[in-house]
Parts: C-alpha cells; structure tokens; sequence
C-alpha cells in the first residue's frame, strides 16, 4: 500500500504525474488529488505543474529531503528488526545499470535467493548518477556499478574490466584499422595481446555511437577522447549501453563497450579494437552508503556478490 509521501517521491524521481501514476498503478486523478491534498495541508505548492518535464518548488525540495531522510530511518528500523529473525525473512534493495541489471545481477540474485529464500530482492535500474544519488538518499541498499566517491561509499571489488570499441565487421572502420581488428576469439582466449592497440587519436574522423551523461561509460569516453585530443563525430547519443554495442554492429559506427558484455552477448557481426589509454579499463564493484547499518541480508548479499565472480 503506497502512502501520499510514496507518491509524491514517485513524481519527483519519473518527473512526471503520468509516468508516476504508471509505476504506481494508480489512475493519475486519484494520483493527483493525493498530492493536492498535501499540498493544502502544508499551505504550499510541491510542484511547478507549468514545467515540462515537471520540477519541484522549493518546498517541494524542502519536503523531498525530508521524505529521504524518513525512508532512511524506516530502512536502518526495517534491517534491525529483519536481523532478529535470522534471514528468515526481511529485504534488500540492490541498484544496476541497464545493462548491469541484464549480465551481473541475475547470476548474483540466482545464487542469493538459493541460500536465503525467506528474503524478498527488489532491483532498481537507472542510469550510474542516479543510482548513487538513491543509494546516498536510502533508497537503494547496495548499487553495482564503477567509480564510486570512497568518502562517501564503502566500496567491494567484483571484476577488473577491459575496455573495448566495437564496430561491425563490414564496416569502413573495420576495413580501415583492419590490423587492430579483434574477434571473440582472440578476446575470449586471452590473444589480443598479439594485436597491437588502436590510438585514439587515429579516429578524429570516425563516426561513434555514445551514452549520455550519467552513465559511467560516457565519462569514461569523455576522458579517453580528451586523452587523444579528439572531438567525437557522435551519430546517436544513447541511455543503454547494449543498444550502442548492437548499433554498432550494425555498421552505424564504433561504440565502448566492456568485456563484461562482450563475454555475455559476442555479436556475430562484431570486431573489437584494444584502446591505447589508461580510461579502457575499470572495476565492477558492489557499494553501499557509508555508515549505513549493514543487516545481515544486505551482508549476505555483497559477500554472494563476491563469491559469484569468485567462482567464474
């Protein structure tokens, strides 16, 4: 049963009435007269309704941080309690990328809910920044993503991983840097090391297929792109990074994509090409907030995270 406060949080994260009412599954009126009755109870207006997409006033903002800070305390209440029953029963929120969500999390969630049936999994997808701004508020316990602030997140390795580009193998690019061209293969059997690594800088005139800001590949390209003093030719900007991957395995131009994917979905079509800079690789770690209570389910979950990689 979803409270007023539930709703309200909702229209600020789908900054939209409609989006809300459809995560919810409620009608938007019966959704809108909730928060219109809250409003009229604090004597003020939470959302600026002539904005599009909908954004908060400031007391919206006001009552957005206190709503966090409420689903906090009720959170930390929650995992205390759930100890008592000895992961008989209880919950864990874990946080992922699209495509976390789609090749890490369900070999992890398949392991954790064999070991600890009683416990209920929930999974959030969005993009890195926003999963960390949730985590930060209380409402993920544990994100899986890169690059995570130490000051602010206590962080657990899972894999070291490699940066590739990928582009289609009928493609100009594959053609033009036809020596720096890698398969699956040669990926998969540890072999690209024979296969010298493509400059960044060579690529000044090559289409690219690019995530947008708030994905952690986007700043990663960012900063492999400055490197190489290059100003990418962005065909398409996108939120997924297996929608950039298949794109560009369809010839519209080279995409980063990391062998974590590469490993779970090798595209039939695909070339790969080793980046000469230190941005091409990265860590897939677990986080969870600093000085956040650590029940035993949230526990049990990083340690099953660990130990699924563990046993790759």
């Amino acid at each position: 049963m979803y409270s007023a406060m539930d709703y309200i949080y909702e229209i600020y994260r789908e900054k939209s009435f409609t989006k809300a009412a459809q995560k919810l599954f409620v009608s938007q009126p019966a959704l809108s007269a909730s928060v219109k009755k809250v409003e009229e109870e604090l004597g003020a207006e939470l959302f600026d309704r002539h904005t599009s997409p909908v954004s908060l006033t400031e007391a919206g903002k006001i009552y957005i941080e206190a709503a966090e800070q409420i689903y906090t305390v009720k959170a930390g209440l929650k995992e205390r309690i759930d100890d008592i029953n000895g992961l008989r029963t209880g919950e864990v929120t874990a946080g992922g990328t699209n495509f976390v969500s789609s090749c890490v999390i369900p070999e992890i969630v398949k392991n954790y809910s064999a070991k600890f049936p009683g416990i209920e999994l929930n999974l959030v997808e969005s993009n890195s920044e926003e999963l960390k701004r949730l985590a930060l508020a209380g409402g993920i316990d544990a994100v899986i993503d890169y690059d995570f602030d130490g000051a602010l997140f206590n962080v657990t390795p899972l894999r070291e991983e490699k940066i590739y580009l990928s582009a289609a193998k009928d493609s100009p690019q594959a053609k033009k840097f036809e020596k720096f061209a890698l398969t699956y293969g040669d990926i998969k059997h540890k072999k690209e090391t024979n296969v010298p690594a493509i400059e960044i800088s060579t690529l000044g005139n090559e289409k690219f297929i690019l995530l947008k800001k708030g994905n952690n590949m986007h700043d990663r390209a960012t900063k492999i792109f400055h490197d190489g003093a290059v100003h990418p030719r962005a065909v398409l900007m996108l939120d997924q990074l297996m929608t950039s991957y298949t794109l560009s395995c369809k010839g519209l131009g080279m995409a980063f994509v990391p062998d974590t994917l590469i490993y779970a979905a090798p595209l039939k079509n695909a070339v790969y090409f080793r980046i000469s800079s230190p941005h091409a690789k990265r860590t897939l770690t677990i986080a969870k907030k600093k000085n956040k209570y650590a029940g035993k389910a949230l526990t049990q979950f990083i340690i099953t995270a660990v130990e699924s990689f563990n046993k790759k």
